[in-house]
Formats: C-alpha cells, sequence, structure tokens
C-alpha cells in the first residue's frame, strides 16, 4: 500500500498542468489503473515467495532436520512453536549403568537395565533327606526401568524372570520433596535384615544367609523415608499389607497390616577418627496383626539353608493368629579393603493349629566378613575394580575373600504341635566361605563352599550336615 500510494501521489504531481485537457485525464486515469493493476500483481507475487518470513518463529529448524521431512529435499513441514527444539537427547550407556536417556531440559530421565545371574549347586553328600538336587539354572534374570519427572519424582519397576522367583518384585513411585522427607507409594523391599537390604547385584555370596528367613521380602503399602542429620541419621517408616516371613508379597492374604522402621546411623562420619568413619549401627523392627486360617496361613512357606534347601516347615494346619513382631539390630563397618556386616533378628509370632495356640519366638544372627585383596575399598554397593580385566596389559580386575557364619534357632514350643521334629530342624548352624572376582562393572564371578548342621529335621534324629559348592556367573547390562 505504501509503494502504491507513492506512485499515485507521483502521478498526480506531475500531471498537475495538464488537469484542464479532459482527454488527457482521462488517459491519466487510465494509466493510473493500469498501474494499481500491475502493483496488486507485484505484491502478491512477493507474498507468495516469502511466506516463510511472516511464520512467528524465533527459533526456525531448518526443513527436513527434524522428525518430519527428509534432510537436504525441501520435504517436511516446518515446526511454527516457540520452542528450542535444536537440542537432541542426551544417551548414555556403559560402566554397568545400564541405558539412560535423559531429556534436553534436563526433566525426564528413563533408565533401562538389568542382570543376570547363572548359577551352579552342587551337593557334596547324599540329598535323599533334602528337597535339593544338583543342577545349572538362571537363578535371577532382572529387567529394571526406573524414570525420573522433573525434580521430585521418580520410578521404578523391576522383575524376576528367573527359575526361582518369575514375578514382579518392584513397582513404586517415589516423591522427593525434601531430604528429610520422601515418599514411596506401591511394591517395595521392607527395611528389615541388612542383609537382605543389600542389592541381589552386591551380596557377597551366591546366597543369602540363615537371618534371612525371619524377615520378609517384599510388601506393598506406602513408605517414608530421608536423612534426620545428612551422611549421618536416616530413618525409613512404612505402612503395608504385613508380609510373611521370606515372601514376596503379591496381594493381602488378611485384613491384617504392619508397621516397619528403622533407623540407622554413621555416628562417626564426620569424626577426625579415620578408622570409625565406615561405622554403621542400625537398630530395624515391625509389629502387625494377622488372623489368618489353613487356607491362607500367612507364614513363611519354609525355612532354606544358603544352598537354597528347605529345612524347616510349619504343619499345614498352622497358620497365624495374632501379632506378630520383630527387632533387628544391625551393624556394618567399612575400613579400606575390609567391610564387615552383623545382625541379629527376634522374631514374635502367634499361631494356632487345632485347638493349640501359642506365641512363638524364633531368632537368628549372622556376621560376614570380606577383604579385598586387590586393594579396592570395600563397599556395601559392592567392588568396584580399579583395573578392569585386560589380560594384553596385565590386568585382572578385583578379588575378594568372604565368610560368614549363621545361626538359626526355632522355638522349642514350636513342636510337635506347630511342626514336626522328623521333617523340620529346630536348629542350624552356618558357615560359609566365598571368592568374589570383580572383572569390571558388569561381569563377577562367585565361588562358594557352604556347609549347614542341623539338630533335628530326620526321622533318625539330626537331618544330615549339608555341604555344597555353589558358582554364580553376574553379568550387567
Amino acid at each position: 500500500m505504501v509503494i502504491r500510494l507513492f506512485v499515485i501521489l507521483s502521478l498526480l504531481i506531475l500531471s498537475a498542468p495538464a488537469f484542464a485537457a479532459d482527454d488527457e485525464i482521462a488517459l491519466l486515469r487510465k494509466q493510473i489503473k493500469e498501474m494499481e493493476a500491475r502493483i496488486d500483481r507485484l505484491e502478491a507475487e512477493r507474498s507468495k515467495n516469502n511466506l516463510g518470513a511472516r511464520l512467528p518463529h524465533p527459533n526456525p529448524l531448518p526443513v527436513g532436520e527434524g522428525s518430519y521431512g527428509k534432510a537436504g529435499t525441501g520435504e517436511g513441514i516446518i515446526n511454527t512453536q516457540t520452542t528450542t527444539a535444536t537440542q537432541n537427547p542426551s544417551i548414555e550407556y556403559g560402566k554397568g549403568g545400564g541405558l539412560k536417556v535423559t531429556s534436553p531440559d534436563k526433566n525426564f530421565q528413563l533408565s533401562m537395565r538389568g542382570f543376570v545371574q547363572a548359577d551352579n549347586r552342587t551337593f557334596l553328600q547324599d540329598t535323599s533327606q533334602s528337597n535339593n538336587n544338583n543342577r545349572f539354572y538362571i537363578r535371577s534374570a532382572r529387567p529394571i526401568i526406573e524414570a525420573k519427572f522433573y525434580d521430585n519424582f521418580n520410578g521404578r519397576l523391576m522383575w524376576d524372570l528367573g527359575a526361582e522367583e518369575n514375578a514382579l518384585l518392584d513397582a513404586h513411585l517415589d516423591y522427593n520433596a525434601a531430604d528429610y522427607a520422601n515418599i514411596r507409594l506401591g511394591k517395595f523391599k521392607l527395611p528389615l535384615g541388612i542383609e537382605r537390604w543389600q542389592s541381589e547385584q552386591n551380596i557377597l555370596f551366591v546366597e543369602r544367609g540363615l537371618s534371612n528367613n525371619l524377615v520378609p521380602s517384599r510388601d506393598n503399602g506406602v513408605q517414608m523415608y530421608g536423612n534426620i542429620i545428612p551422611h549421618m541419621l536416616e530413618y525409613r517408616i512404612a505402612f503395608t499389607d504385613g508380609s510373611p516371613d521370606t515372601v514376596n508379597a503379591t496381594d493381602a492374604s488378611d485384613n491384617g497390616q504392619a508397621v516397619t522402621a528403622r533407623l540407622f546411623a554413621y555416628p562417626f562420619y564426620n569424626s577426625e577418627i579415620k578408622d570409625l568413619k565406615g561405622l554403621g549401627i542400625g537398630v530395624a523392627g515391625s509389629y502387625g496383626n494377622h488372623q489368618a486360617g489353613v487356607d491362607a496361613p500367612n507364614l513363611a512357606p519354609g525355612y532354606e539353608t544358603p544352598a537354597q534347601s528347605i529345612f524347616f516347615n510349619y504343619l499345614p494346619s498352622t497358620f497365624a493368629d495374632g501379632s506378630n513382631s520383630r527387632l533387628n539390630p544391625q551393624i556394618t563397618f567399612y575400613n579400606e579393603s575390609f567391610g564387615f556386616i552383623g545382625e541379629y533378628i527376634i522374631n514374635n509370632q502367634n499361631v494356632t493349629s487345632g485347638n493349640n495356640s501359642a506365641n512363638l519366638q524364633n531368632t537368628a544372627w549372622e556376621a560376614i566378613t570380606s577383604y579385598v585383596l586387590t586393594g579396592e575399598n570395600a563397599r556395601f554397593e559392592g567392588v568396584i575394580p580399579q583395573n578392569e580385566f585386560d589380560p594384553k596389559n596385565n590386568n585382572w580386575g578385583a578379588f575378594e575373600l568372604a565368610a560368614r557364619m549363621g545361626y538359626l534357632k526355632v522355638d522349642a514350643k514350636t513342636f510337635p504341635f506347630f511342626a514336626s521334629l522328623v521333617t523340620s530342624a529346630r536348629n542350624a548352624r552356618e558357615t560359609t566361605l566365598g571368592g568374589n572376582w570383580y572383572l569390571n562393572q558388569n561381569i563377577k564371578f562367585n565361588i562358594n563352599f557352604e556347609s549347614t548342621a542341623f539338630d533335628g529335621g530326620a526321622t533318625t534324629g539330626d537331618r544330615r550336615t549339608e555341604r555344597a559348592v555353589l558358582g554364580r556367573t553376574q553379568f550387567k547390562f
């Protein structure tokens, strides 16, 4: 319009002296109309050729570089949203941490990882008194998916597809309100048993010890956790359905529920006494009430040795009938290449069988020591090799030795009304020696020798001492 007005005014000014002549005025009008038509055509052509410049897009994507169109062909759609989409998500993989994909703005992160444990179990004596046999098998195959949403939310899914489990283990959403206040909803591991709390990937032996028979595995509910004093004092408290000992709960078997809590401290973390900085002391406990029945007894399906042989079972007529409580003092200590884990568990359970009822108190303890021969630090989260396996450069990874002793005692009142001494032992004593070879952060080999002795558990008196060699190849991806 500016160009059109300028041309028309110029023509009027230049032709002003000739306005007196009618013929000249008619000619001038004709020329003006032709000029206007020509200007209209020029403006229409200009608008067509410069359409992209009219789009309100401060950071335009070159055509074909986004998810629309093919690079270099001019095919595609220009994204007209006001975003900085020129950034790409970051992708990381390696060092046992799995695959991580992070959005350009860092608000979203998806992690996919997992591990496989291929085991061998070889018994060194007759297994006629056992429910077990020699075999190779996939003990665990666990895909893990974790996600982060903004700064306050994260979630986790973990399955076990191995021969022993084949079930959903973790499925929870966390809200991280502050360092001292976090909430977890869903299915999760309970803070009972210090060796049970250690990740399956990082335990020192092929299997956990005897004390793990007196604590549950996982349960459904809500948990609150956080640091009261950063690096020095943490807490966890959970309200759940009340899973029985050893059980990975899938659903509530009755209307009873349970409260579980743990307080764990590192009293010398900020101390100048270097040798005590790695000392951790804690106490955990739980309380619940269950009115179960014969069809769903809400009791442990059986107590197992480290070689996974069942040595104790309640009678089929026995079920939980009243309160259940656990008390679990815990200790960990790490100083350079040396590590120690210890715990004691008191488990009280009211039971009924027929016309008989009792409060049974079963107890267990265990002590674990480890030493890394190649000088790396011993850690609750597992050893990280300083020199990863590389024979060409004479690097062989990290080597570790470990030993564990444990004891489990079944309440004498259990026999004969709630369990049979002919099929169930009243005590078990375990000794396990192990060696671990960490090739890198992805691959680990375990070899164990375990011996478990029993009081009772056989028609002839004491069940035969179990001796077995356990091997494991673990691969994290």
